[in-house]
Protein backbone atom coordinates (compact mmCIF):
# COMPACT_ATOMS: atom_id res chain seq x y z
CA UNK A 1 0.00 0.00 0.00
CA UNK A 2 2.59 2.31 1.06
CA UNK A 3 4.27 1.85 -2.97
CA UNK A 4 1.51 2.37 -4.21
CA UNK A 5 0.96 5.85 -2.58
CA UNK A 6 4.59 6.83 -3.15
CA UNK A 7 4.38 6.41 -6.54
CA UNK A 8 1.23 7.86 -6.89
CA UNK A 9 2.87 11.01 -4.87
CA UNK A 10 6.03 10.76 -7.13
CA UNK A 11 4.14 10.91 -10.05
CA UNK A 12 1.94 13.67 -9.09
CA UNK A 13 5.16 15.52 -7.84
CA UNK A 14 7.07 15.23 -10.73
CA UNK A 15 4.18 16.58 -13.40
CA UNK A 16 3.42 19.50 -11.20
CA UNK A 17 7.05 20.17 -11.50
CA UNK A 18 7.52 19.80 -15.42
CA UNK A 19 3.85 21.62 -15.94
CA UNK A 20 5.43 24.96 -13.57
CA UNK A 21 8.75 25.01 -15.71
CA UNK A 22 6.40 25.26 -19.10
CA UNK A 23 5.67 28.69 -19.66
CA UNK A 24 3.69 30.02 -22.35
CA UNK A 25 4.87 32.53 -24.52
CA UNK A 26 2.74 35.60 -25.54
CA UNK A 27 1.63 36.98 -28.77
CA UNK A 28 4.09 39.29 -30.15
CA UNK A 29 2.25 42.38 -32.39
CA UNK A 30 5.01 44.44 -33.68
CA UNK A 31 4.13 47.83 -35.72
CA UNK A 32 6.03 50.62 -37.21
CA UNK A 33 5.32 53.67 -34.90
CA UNK A 34 6.54 56.25 -37.42
CA UNK A 35 4.46 55.15 -39.97
CA UNK A 36 1.11 55.16 -37.92
CA UNK A 37 2.26 58.91 -36.25
CA UNK A 38 2.63 60.03 -40.30
CA UNK A 39 2.68 63.75 -40.77
CA UNK A 40 1.60 63.60 -36.87
CA UNK A 41 5.40 63.71 -36.16
CA UNK A 42 5.58 67.41 -37.31
CA UNK A 43 2.83 69.16 -34.60
CA UNK A 44 3.36 68.93 -30.85
CA UNK A 45 1.06 67.09 -28.43
CA UNK A 46 -0.32 63.79 -27.91
CA UNK A 47 -1.68 61.76 -30.83
CA UNK A 48 -3.79 58.41 -30.93
CA UNK A 49 -1.98 55.79 -33.10
CA UNK A 50 -4.11 52.43 -32.07
CA UNK A 51 -5.59 50.59 -29.50
CA UNK A 52 -4.88 47.46 -27.64
CA UNK A 53 -8.11 46.55 -26.28
CA UNK A 54 -9.94 49.36 -24.74
CA UNK A 55 -6.65 51.20 -24.27
CA UNK A 56 -6.04 53.98 -26.83
CA UNK A 57 -2.28 53.74 -27.93
CA UNK A 58 -1.08 57.62 -27.52
CA UNK A 59 2.23 58.58 -28.92
CA UNK A 60 3.15 62.08 -27.01
CA UNK A 61 5.40 63.91 -29.90
CA UNK A 62 7.79 67.21 -29.08
CA UNK A 63 10.18 68.86 -31.87
CA UNK A 64 9.74 66.62 -34.03
CA UNK A 65 10.46 63.59 -31.84
CA UNK A 66 8.82 60.71 -29.54
CA UNK A 67 9.05 61.33 -26.27
CA UNK A 68 6.84 59.05 -24.69
CA UNK A 69 4.02 56.71 -25.21
CA UNK A 70 0.98 55.19 -23.53
CA UNK A 71 -1.52 52.85 -23.49
CA UNK A 72 -4.16 53.52 -20.85
CA UNK A 73 -2.99 51.76 -17.20
CA UNK A 74 -0.85 49.31 -19.51
CA UNK A 75 2.83 49.55 -17.98
CA UNK A 76 5.05 50.51 -20.70
CA UNK A 77 8.29 49.23 -21.63
CA UNK A 78 11.56 50.90 -23.44
CA UNK A 79 13.59 48.65 -25.12
CA UNK A 80 16.39 49.00 -27.95
CA UNK A 81 17.16 46.85 -30.72
CA UNK A 82 19.64 46.27 -33.34
CA UNK A 83 17.26 44.02 -35.67
CA UNK A 84 15.02 45.80 -37.86
CA UNK A 85 12.22 45.70 -36.07
CA UNK A 86 8.40 46.48 -37.72
CA UNK A 87 9.60 47.28 -40.62
CA UNK A 88 11.31 50.44 -39.70
CA UNK A 89 13.48 52.12 -42.22
CA UNK A 90 16.86 52.51 -40.63
CA UNK A 91 18.37 54.52 -43.90
CA UNK A 92 20.16 53.39 -47.04
CA UNK A 93 24.05 53.95 -48.28
CA UNK A 94 24.88 55.86 -51.55
CA UNK A 95 28.02 56.02 -53.20
CA UNK A 96 29.74 55.92 -56.52
CA UNK A 97 33.39 55.25 -56.55
CA UNK A 98 36.01 53.35 -59.17
CA UNK A 99 37.65 50.53 -57.15
CA UNK A 100 36.99 48.49 -54.08
CA UNK A 101 35.28 50.06 -51.72
CA UNK A 102 35.13 48.51 -48.05
CA UNK A 103 32.62 50.47 -45.46
CA UNK A 104 32.25 50.11 -41.65
CA UNK A 105 29.66 48.61 -40.84
CA UNK A 106 26.79 50.82 -39.27
CA UNK A 107 24.98 49.62 -36.44
CA UNK A 108 21.52 51.12 -36.63
CA UNK A 109 19.65 51.01 -33.35
CA UNK A 110 15.69 50.52 -33.23
CA UNK A 111 13.53 52.18 -30.22
CA UNK A 112 10.44 50.90 -29.31
CA UNK A 113 7.61 51.20 -26.76
CA UNK A 114 6.54 47.78 -25.46
CA UNK A 115 2.88 47.30 -23.76
CA UNK A 116 1.79 44.26 -21.84
CA UNK A 117 -1.73 42.86 -22.75
CA UNK A 118 -1.86 39.68 -21.10
CA UNK A 119 -1.63 36.97 -23.96
CA UNK A 120 -0.33 39.58 -25.98
CA UNK A 121 2.64 42.14 -26.35
CA UNK A 122 2.09 45.20 -28.25
CA UNK A 123 5.33 46.94 -29.45
CA UNK A 124 5.46 50.28 -31.72
CA UNK A 125 9.24 50.58 -33.01
CA UNK A 126 10.94 54.10 -34.48
CA UNK A 127 14.55 55.40 -35.90
CA UNK A 128 16.86 56.58 -33.50
CA UNK A 129 16.31 59.74 -34.99
CA UNK A 130 12.25 60.06 -34.36
CA UNK A 131 12.87 59.23 -30.38
CA UNK A 132 14.26 61.34 -27.66
CA UNK A 133 16.68 58.80 -25.64
CA UNK A 134 16.78 60.44 -21.87
CA UNK A 135 15.96 57.50 -19.78
CA UNK A 136 18.39 54.18 -20.24
CA UNK A 137 16.72 52.14 -22.42
CA UNK A 138 16.66 47.69 -22.40
CA UNK A 139 17.78 45.43 -24.51
CA UNK A 140 14.80 44.16 -26.19
CA UNK A 141 14.00 40.39 -24.87
CA UNK A 142 10.54 39.04 -26.26
CA UNK A 143 8.67 37.82 -23.49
Amino acid sequence: MANRRMLLSLVLFTSMVLAGGIALAKNQHHSNGHNLLGAKLNQNGKHEIGKIGNNAVAAEVNNKKVVNMSAGNLPARKVKSNKKMAGVELGTLKMAANGDIHPAQVIDVSYGYCFDAGPDEYCYWYPASAVTVTDTWVAYVPL
